[in-house]
């Protein structure tokens, strides 16, 4: 995600460039960046915690969460931003009541591979699976 915001920078500043404009479009793509900083503050240190009563998705800016009685599927969905190419896989908790979260952590891209997404994502879901008595208590 980082990147495609750090390219899409690049390739504005680079137009600025060949259009002829100076100091103040740059001044403009500068703003831009700013407003953006929030969004990838909370995309970088965005955190999931799980312990014996739930999980919570943290953010600096948004914070969610459920108790283990309240979630009814835990999964993994695969987002493309139109390309089939370029893809991110996200872990989703989706509650009894109908809505859902996105879990900050784990996750893995076509850019970036984490070769333990499935490892973790089998931890969090044993984990939530033992917390409703469903399974027998995870490993050290």
């Amino acid at each position: 995600m980082l990147s495609a915001v750090f390219t899409s920078w690049a390739a504005i500043g680079l137009l600025l460039l060949l259009a002829g404009i100076g100091p103040l479009g740059f001044a403009q793509l500068g703003l831009v960046a700013v407003w953006f900083v929030p969004y990838l503050l909370n995309c970088a240190f965005g955190r999931t915690i799980t312990d014996e009563r739930g999980i919570r998705a943290w953010r600096p800016c948004r914070r969610r969460g459920c108790a283990w009685t309240d979630v009814a599927d835990i999964t993994a969905r695969r987002k493309s931003g139109g390309s089939e190419v370029r893809y991110d896989i996200w872990l989703y908790v989706h509650r009894v009541d109908g809505r859902s979260f996105r879990l900050p952590a784990p996750m893995t891209s076509s850019a970036f591979q984490d070769e333990e997404f499935e490892a973790k994502r089998e931890a969090i879901v044993q984990r939530w699976r033992h917390a409703i008595g469903d399974e027998p208590a995870p490993g050290p």
